[in-house]
This record gives structure tokens, sequence and C-alpha cells, in this order.
């Protein structure tokens, strides 16, 4: 599908330098900025025929297939920082044959599809538009509409997309509440009101929702032990026992091996997730 129909990019920095101003341990930090743009990819892509990554990080294609997100990624090829990114991504859609291309921030853990595609609809009234995000000072998406894309993201940046020609896209003009399209997380705070909307499941599995935080992160080993209700019981690098329950333990981890180390997150002495 192509002509009319809208196709999104995104441009994913590597997560060993993503999400830095989160003041969390890094292994935690780096799942986090991981989890968000899985949920992000998720909701693009079911309401969009193509989403395009362009990304460095090494077999991310692999590791979008095994959660189930049907998406092409493409190398930066030297288009180095988050606009030329866009740029390559959105020069390929074009030759794909979209003319339409919805370019995409990487951390929006709470993005709904119905969101995405009242945000499409609002837009093909004018060439280029944007969202503002949460605080108005960012942008969260910029759409083009036979035009070059032309993305100004990072600092000021809906302030730049205004001053470069783009309509700035309020909610009564998309006709629906979009505030988990303006959500995305640069701090804790922004995280906590990203859990408020409602998370994606990725991102929603390292939250601790009784307390609406996100859980405490431990290196655990796991064990040949049990608790009396017959769930696994990992130990935590003070000793402590802790309960490892079946649903923790997602993709490659569902066979872990004796002794083996992981990163988790925790709330309550049981483990809400865990990953190499």
């Amino acid at each position: 599908m192509a002509g009319s129909a809208a196709a999104g990019v995104l441009a994913l920095k590597p997560i060993e330098h993503a999400k830095s101003r989160l003041a969390v341990p890094d292994p935690l930090r780096r799942r986090l900025a991981l989890t968000m743009a899985l949920d992000t990819l998720s909701a693009l892509r079911r309401a969009l025929p193509q989403v395009l990554v362009v990304s460095d990080q090494p077999a991310l294609e692999a590791r979008l297939r095994r959660t189930g997100i049907a998406a092409e990624v493409i190398s930066e090829s030297g288009h180095i920082g988050i606009n030329s990114a866009l740029s390559r991504g959105a020069l390929t859609l074009r030759a794909q044959g979209f003319t339409s291309v919805l370019a995409c921030v990487g951390d929006l853990p709470a993005l709904r599809p119905e969101s995405v595609l009242r945000i499409v609809d609002a837009s093909r009234s004018h060439p280029r538009s944007f969202v503002a995000d949460a605080s108005g000072v960012g942008t969260t998406m910029l759409i083009a509409h036979d035009v070059e894309l032309a993305p100004q993201f990072q600092g000021r940046s809906a302030a730049a997309h205004y001053a470069s020609g783009a309509v700035s896209l309020s909610e009564e003009a998309i006709g629906w509440p979009v505030a988990d399209a303006r959500r995305d997380v640069d701090t804790e705070a922004d995280l906590v009101a990203a859990i408020g909307l409602g998370m994606g499941p990725e991102t929603a599995a390292l939250i601790d929702h009784e307390k609406g935080r996100l859980g405490r992160y431990q290196l655990i080993t796991t064990t040949d032990w049990h608790n009396a209700d017959g769930e696994a019981l990992a130990v935590t690098a003070t000793g402590r026992r802790i309960a490892l329950p079946a649903e923790a333990l997602r993709g490659e981890l569902r066979h872990t091996r004796l002794g083996q180390r992981l990163h988790a997150v925790e709330a309550d002495d049981r483990v809400l997730s865990a990953w190499l």
C-alpha cells in the first residue's frame, strides 16, 4: 500500500546513549529506551501500512520481529543526527511510493493507534504539520504530504517547525484528545505522567502499577528453589530471595539456565520483568 497512505519513520540512536536525562541505573535506563521505542513502533505499525526505522543498532530488525513488529530497518549510512536520519528515511519511503510521511520520536510509550490515525487525517488539510509535545516546546510528530519532510527536531523544535511553515495541529483541529501522542518521556516526571495515561505492554512490564512508578532495579541470579506457591526463586546481589514468576520471563528468557544472571525490576519481593 503506497500512494496516499501515510508511512511512518523513526530514527533511533544506540540505546547505550539514549534517555540520558533519566536518573535511573544504566541497565534500567537502556531497557526503558528500548521498551518505549518498541511500544511506539507497535502503535505506529498498527495504524500505518509501513514503518521504517533508521538506526545503526545491531540486530534491531531481528529484535523487532521477535516482538511481533513488522518494521523495516535501514542504516544511518553516515547521516548523523535525528534530522538527517529522518530525512534519509523519508526519501526511502518516497522511493517506495509513499507520498505522505509521518516522522515520530521514539519515546511515546502511551501512544495509541487511534491517535495516530486521527492525527494523519487532520494533517491532510496541510502540506506540512506537526504535533507539539506536552510542554509545547518540543515536537513528537511531523507529517508531510507531497512535500519534503524538512524535520527540525531537538531543542525548541515546535517553534522551529512553525517557523519552517508547518502548521501546529491542536486537539481541536484533530477532533480528539491525543495526550498519548504528546507525552514523550525524558525525565522521571514525564514517565509518571505517561504511566497515568496507560503504557504499552513492553514498558508496562517495568512498572509497579500499585505505586504508579518504575519497579526497583535488581541484578538477580536464577536458582532451582521454589516458594510455597511453586514459583521459581531468584537471589538478588545482596542474597535476598525473590519470586521469579514465569510471566516475568519473556522471549529468549522463557528457558533460563540455573545460575544465570539477569537484570530485573521488582516490587514487593516479586520480579516484574527480567532481561539479559
